[in-house]
């Protein structure tokens, strides 16, 4: 009674009009309220737990996943091999026939359809400074079922489609093996033999840095198939360096074999006036160099001292080079270069002495014709058991390159508490304000 006095109490302390009249229908719907509390209670729970079932019924047909490149070049938006980084090529037409085909929906969605269930966003989409971009190493990966895919799970399709990207990933960007691939047929084109031999010790060259570099990272390493290491691979490359390529070069200077030995001759000779003309200048920069070390002062030739203050701020004397010292280095230079000239003088005037001397008949061109497409197979052979090997050493290395890890929501967020406990309360306000209205309502048709 008291309460209720005090409620008539203030209403009679409100003015009449339109405001005491609000007044009045506010505190009868908030004496609803107070009477019967336990109704707009179970408003609130039957909104809170519909919209929680909903909220996990939706949740159903989205799952998500943080993709993240650990590999060095990552942090400058680069793949393994340098080329530029893409993160979308995850919706790319061919990642989308993978996860097509791996999920048996052949005919029954096309590759468009399907690249927009998928989303993808940086986990750190920001900007370090006005000028710089921070480039992200993790990006969720998130494949909604928007009702086109029956029959399968969200969990199911984005555990396919990590597994179809992670296969293109390696496959495109994974290592660069195309210093493995050997034309035999570029050999063809070149009209001169020790032209062919050349390329065949380039290409040798190259497959024995390759097999090194594979040596250095894993020296142990071991294919679980055939038991090859690389260390026995390095082995084949350098006996078919030492002997074969030896053996077919030595065979063809030797016997004077060539297509045109005038022309090969006039090359040479061209070459060798060259070489010489770089000989002479190199001996000349030579000579003055020994003739400005004779004209130094003796006195300066030792030792030079000059004062030096150490960490301690102390002073003394310490040693420095001479003037005399950078020309001597100078000197060695030139000499070196001036030899390597004059090996390749004396090599020129060696080669054009054997094409003069002898005449290569029909049946040594044969057998050096026949040289050449044996070392042509060997070298193919080489460079095909270096890639079998590599492949199946780089496929494991590789597939470190991304990982997966799982981004399932908690229990709050997969119910959507939070949100559902607002959309619940707004609820109830509107259950009340419905109230509220009838009070107003209720008002006007009594002053009527």
């Amino acid at each position: 009674m008291k309460e209720k006095s005090e409620f008539r109490t203030a209403g009679d302390m409100v003015s009449p009009g339109t405001s005491g009249k609000v007044w009045n229908s506010m505190l009868k719907a908030l004496r609803v309220f107070r009477k019967r509390w336990y109704i707009f209670l179970l408003v609130f729970l039957a909104a809170f737990l519909a919209l929680c079932v909903y909220h996990n019924a939706a949740g159903r047909h989205t799952a998500s996943t943080v993709l993240s490149l650990d590999y060095e070049e990552a942090s400058k938006g680069l793949t393994p091999n340098r080329t530029r980084f893409n993160i979308f090529e995850i919706q790319s037409g061919t990642v989308m026939e993978r996860l097509i085909e791996y999920a048996g929906l052949e005919g029954k969605i096309t590759p468009e359809e399907l690249s927009e269930c998928i989303s993808v966003q940086p986990t750190h989409d920001k900007s370090v400074s006005g000028s710089v971009n921070y480039i992200s190493t993790s990006f969720v990966v998130r494949f909604t079922n928007n009702g086109v895919i029956a029959g399968r799970t969200a969990d199911n399709m984005l555990s396919l489609l990590c597994k179809a990207y992670r296969e293109y990933f390696v496959e495109n960007y994974g290592y660069n093996h195309s210093i493995l691939s050997f034309d035999t047929g570029d050999l063809k084109f070149n009209d001169e033999y020790l032209l062919a031999v050349d390329l065949l010790e380039l290409k040798c060259s190259q497959l024995e840095k390759y097999v090194q570099l594979r040596k250095r990272e894993s020296k142990n390493y071991q294919d679980p198939d055939t038991g090859m290491t690389f260390s026995a691979l390095e082995q084949r490359v350098n006996s078919f360096y030492a002997y074969d390529l030896a053996r077919l070069r030595s065979y063809i200077i030797e016997n004077g074999i060539a297509n045109d030995k005038a022309g090969l001759v006039s090359m040479l000779d061209y070459k060798m006036r060259l070489d010489r003309l770089m000989y002479n200048k190199l001996m000349a920069a030579y000579d003055e160099d020994n003739r400005g070390i004779r004209l130094y002062d003796a006195a300066m030739s030792a030792v030079v001292m000059i004062p030096t203050q150490d960490q301690t701020m102390q002073y003394y004397m310490s040693r420095t080079k001479t003037g005399m010292d950078s020309m001597a280095l100078h000197a060695d230079a030139q000499l070196a270069g001036a030899a390597e000239q004059m090996e390749q003088i004396e090599y020129s005037a060696y080669l054009t002495e054997k094409l003069k001397s002898n005449t290569s008949g029909r049946t040594k061109m044969e057998k050096a014709d026949a040289m050449i497409r044996e070392m042509e197979m060997t070298l193919d052979k080489l460079a095909s058991d270096i890639q079998a090997m590599d492949s199946v050493y780089t496929s494991a290395k590789a597939r470190n390159f991304i990982s997966f890890s799982d981004d399932s929501a908690g229990f709050a967020e997969r119910f959507g508490l939070v949100p559902s406990a607002f959309f619940a309360a707004l609820a109830v306000l509107a259950v009340f304000a419905c109230v509220f209205l009838r009070m107003i309502l209720s008002d006007k048709e009594k002053e009527v």
